[in-house]
C-alpha cells in the first residue's frame, strides 16, 4: 500500500465514513489527451508512456477514472502508431503513467 492509499485510508477512519471512496477520492482529470510517447523497452516491448501531465489523479489503473483515460488516449497512441509506423497497435505490451516535468 502506498504512503497516499494510506492517508486516504486513514482520512476515511478519521472522518469515521468507509462508504465515501473506494481506494482514492473521486478527481478532476486534467491532461493533454495527446501527450504520449512510445518506445520499446527491454523485456517489456513496445510501451505507451501516457503524460498525466497537471492530472491530480492518482495515475493508478484501479481507479475507474484513470481506466476511462487510458483507454481513450491508447487508442489515440494506436491510431497515431499506425499512421507513422505503417502497422495496426491493438494493444500496447505495456503502458506507463507518469507525469513529465521539464524546465521553461
Amino acid at each position: 500500500m502506498t504512503s497516499f492509499e494510506n492517508y486516504f485510508k486513514a482520512l476515511k477512519k478519521a472522518l469515521n465514513r468507509d462508504d465515501i471512496y473506494d481506494i482514492w477520492p473521486e478527481f478532476e482529470p486534467e491532461y493533454h489527451e495527446k501527450e504520449f510517447a512510445w518506445t520499446t523497452l527491454k523485456s517489456l516491448g513496445e510501451a505507451l508512456l501516457l503524460n498525466c501531465g497537471q492530472c491530480d489523479g492518482p495515475s493508478d489503473m484501479r481507479h475507474n477514472i484513470c481506466v476511462k483515460c487510458v483507454e481513450e488516449r491508447s487508442k489515440i497512441a494506436s491510431e497515431a502508431y499506425k499512421k507513422k509506423i505503417g502497422k495496426k497497435r491493438e494493444k500496447w505490451n505495456t503502458i506507463i503513467l507518469c507525469r513529465i516535468h521539464t524546465e521553461l
